[in-house]
């Protein structure tokens, strides 16, 4: 932990204000004790871990969240302490709620507000994550979740890439409202190595984690509160997002008989034989984004090719929309129905937009939605309210 109280009760918070030789004199005429449990705690100054302070092995302090923290951890508290209060603003360095019985790593009070500000290194449950939040809404806060950059994406410079987030980072990508009214979803995270803030954005779900994304890096000492929103993708943006969507479906149309361990039990085969088509030859209409897609875990091009065949056999059309036949195929998905059951109707909303006729999977085999399609379809899907 980073800060500690001295013998006379006054509140030390370690920051890189300080240099190592003038804390290793400090530590030899002080003694520094734990603010939740006042038991003395180890000033602990090397050459190469970050100063901070620890308790002894045996103790009884139950809620001292921040021991064993990673430097990398250490750094990027440092360092959003420092932004915080250059800024300037009021910030608390791991304070504890007595109430909740919690210690964010930064309490920031902006606009008499109280802002937990939780900076996230190491993968947790999520339940705990869950419990940490209705602590803090509990009290009325609103808490910021930062993650540390994925190391894949700590390097690049790309505008748009393609990236596998797990099931714990993808609990932290949240909904914002920008100043034009656009609805973006966002996974802030920060590089304490470089001092830099990645902002991932207008996610576009591939393949089970696998998702399209715009990338952007802002420098600490750019950052603003509230935090910076990323700006509306350019032209050139949605293209990539476009030729990384394309990439993705042709990739797993080619692959996936080759890596077919079901047989005759894999339902997306077993569609396609059905309708005498081979997954390479689908018209461009079946594999499309969608506005909740994300809420499957397959390919676009699976989940809307078994949507087309259970409404082929009912003999209907997506002109002849059927709501209880939606629900009936969600729940052959795992995932939440509620938000599957809305990216079929909105891809039936596709369907009917286009006049596609479903019966004809020969038809518009060699158009291929790119800008004219595909960009609106990226566009309309991140202009939603």
């Amino acid at each position: 932990m980073l800060t500690a109280l001295t013998s006379q009760g006054k509140q030390v918070v370690l920051t890189r204000q300080t240099s190592l030789d003038s804390l290793r004199e400090w530590r030899k005429t002080e003694t520094f004790h734990c603010p939740q449990c006042k038991e003395q705690v180890l000033l602990k100054v090397g050459d190469i871990i970050i100063p901070h302070f620890a308790h002894h092995q045996q103790t009884n302090c139950r809620d001292s969240f921040s021991e064993g923290e990673s430097p990398t951890h250490l750094l990027g508290k440092i360092q959003l302490y420092e932004l915080f209060s250059h800024l300037p603003l009021q910030t608390e360095m791991e304070p504890y709620l007595p109430d909740i019985q919690q210690r964010p790593d930064l309490l920031v009070t902006w606009q008499n507000q109280q802002v937990p500000i939780e900076f996230q290194c190491s993968t947790i449950p999520i339940a705990l994550i869950l419990e940490r939040n209705a602590g803090y809404h509990s009290m009325n806060m609103q808490p910021i979740w930062i993650l540390l950059t994925p190391p894949k994406i700590q390097d690049s410079s790309a505008c748009v890439l393609t990236h596998r987030f797990s099931q714990f980072q993808q609990h932290f990508i949240r909904p914002i409202h920008s100043s034009t009214k656009e609805t973006l979803s966002i996974l802030l995270t920060y590089n304490p190595l470089k001092q830099q803030f990645h902002y991932l954005s207008h996610f576009i779900h591939l393949r089970g984690t696998s998702f399209a994304l715009c990338h952007s890096v802002m420098r600490i000492k750019h950052q603003t509160i509230p935090f910076a929103i990323p700006a509306a993708p350019s032209t050139t943006d949605v293209e990539g997002l476009t030729r990384h969507y394309q990439t993705a479906r042709r990739k797993y149309l080619r692959s996936v008989i080759g890596y077919n361990q079901r047989g005759i039990h894999h339902r997306f085969l077993r569609a396609c034989y059905e309708m005498r088509v081979q997954p390479i030859q689908l018209p461009a209409w079946i594999g499309v984004p969608t506005f909740g897609q994300e809420a499957f875990s397959e390919s676009d091009c699976e989940w809307q090719l078994l949507l087309i065949a259970a409404i082929r056999q009912t003999m209907r059309t997506p002109f002849q929309p059927d709501r209880s036949l939606l629900r009936t195929f969600v729940k052959t998905f795992e995932g939440n129905s509620t938000l599957q059951l809305e990216a079929c109707e909105h891809y039936m909303d596709f369907l009917r937009e286009q006049r596609i006729d479903i019966y004809r999977l020969d038809k518009f085999i060699g158009r291929d939605f790119t800008l004219d399609v595909l960009s609106g379809r990226f566009l309309a899907m991140h202009a939603r309210n």
